[in-house]
């Protein structure tokens, strides 16, 4: 996932010299609805998937994944419809390859590096879920540099996308009849009701991930590039904290329940320590970070900077904290009621921040509801593990 983030970092700068930043930005517009709808397209399974399938064994682990591909292909046709219409609706140039990039990103919600993070085969999730969608962004931004349309940049991310699903498919799934369940209806209703939790859990991380640079879009076209790009690198800061998380889904809760306790105060100690560094490091480094991408073209001001920095110390503090230890003591209910106040709150803050404040204003909310949302898991977490130390029950 790392090097897919590095790639598409790497994209950017050949798509503004290619094509201008307002075309740029209608790309990533098209990436962040599409991400969005892929992690509705996944129906939870990649937020809850990999503490599920550390925690199966044997066949079971190969059910979990067959069972929710069935269910996940059902839910693309829509949610990739969703995309493409959403992205050419918001996007205020290039549609055609913002919708295309919509439709490419989403198909990202089939793939199955959840289970190779869960099953802790790290090579299979480097070479069926990474290298594909790296092959693909590579050929677009090669196809670019040799004088194609823009366009060809989204369809071949699209082509290495789909190559990865069919892959991971086979590797994981196989041609054997014990691995493949037929679902019935009464079965397909089950695992969407056992998925309820985490579902919440990833929409509400999908509208955060949409939402806000679709509103920016539509409210304030004019300050989409620099928000665009903020947020980009914010995706790819994130997304380097993305193995350490995965690790831990895998490590806490893979061990006796004592050891679970002493596992989850160094997971979040650990955590603690390292996002709060990034968030330094993010905030001062940002405008000379985007000024190197954009050459020059995008300057972030400083309040922004600061606005997404403080956002990545809560986005990863909030995975640590929900999906590695909360998860772990088995609080999905909890943590997505949770995250459904950090919604409730985030995305009407959103828009009236963007509205009377433009990009900062859109940022500076996002920071408001991702605190709402962090705040009471940290306190549900201490109260669970001083119930865990001392046997009693929290208050």
């Amino acid at each position: 996932m790392g090097l897919t983030a590095i790639v598409t970092l790497v994209a950017i700068p050949i798509m503004i010299s290619h094509s201008g930043a307002h075309a740029w930005a209608s790309i990533a517009l098209g990436q962040a609805i599409g991400t969005g709808c892929a992690v509705l397209i996944g129906f939870g399974w990649g937020t809850t998937g990999p503490t599920q399938v550390a925690m199966a064994r044997g066949l079971a682990r190969i059910h979990i994944y067959t069972d929710s591909l069935q269910v996940r292909s059902f839910l693309a046709i829509p949610g990739v419809v969703f995309a493409v219409g959403l992205a050419f609706l918001f996007a205020d140039t290039y549609r055609e390859e913002a919708a295309l990039t919509a439709a490419a990103f989403a198909m990202n919600g089939l793939l199955a590096g959840w289970f190779f993070t869960g099953s802790a085969r790290p090579y299979s999730f480097l070479l069926l879920d990474t290298a594909p969608r790296v092959i693909g962004t590579v050929a677009g931004a090669i196809a670019l540099l040799l004088g194609a349309s823009l366009v060809f940049f989204p369809l071949l991310q699209l082509v290495g996308i789909t190559l990865g699903v069919v892959l991971s498919t086979v590797k994981v799934g196989g041609w054997a009849n014990s691995h493949w369940n037929r679902l019935s209806r009464r079965r397909v209703s089950a695992l969407l009701k056992g998925q309820s939790h985490g579902m919440v859990i990833a929409g509400v991380s999908a509208a955060f991930i949409t939402v806000p640079i679709s509103i920016v879009a539509l409210v304030a076209p004019a300050a989409l590039p620099a928000y665009a790009l903020a947020d980009k690198i914010l995706r790819f800061s994130t997304t380097a904290f993305s193995p350490v998380v995965q690790f831990l889904q895998g490590w806490v809760p893979g061990t006796d329940d004592p050891a679970v306790t002493r596992r989850i105060r160094w997971a979040f100690a650990g955590g603690l320590l390292l996002t709060v560094t990034a968030g330094t490091v993010f905030t001062v480094g940002l405008p000379w970070f985007a000024g190197v991408l954009s050459s020059g073209e995008i300057i972030p001001a400083f309040g922004l900077s600061l606005a997404f920095g403080l956002i990545l110390v809560l986005l990863v503090m909030a995975q640590v904290t929900g999906l590695v230890c909360l998860l772990a003591l088995e609080r999905a209910q909890n943590l997505a009621l949770f995250t459904i106040i950090g919604a409730a709150v985030g995305i009407p803050a959103v828009f009236l921040g963007v509205s009377f404040f433009g990009a900062q204003g859109a940022a500076w909310a996002l920071v408001f509801a991702e605190f709402v949302a962090l705040a009471p898991q940290i306190v549900l977490l201490g109260r669970l593990l001083n119930y865990r130390s001392s046997g009693r029950p929290p208050d």
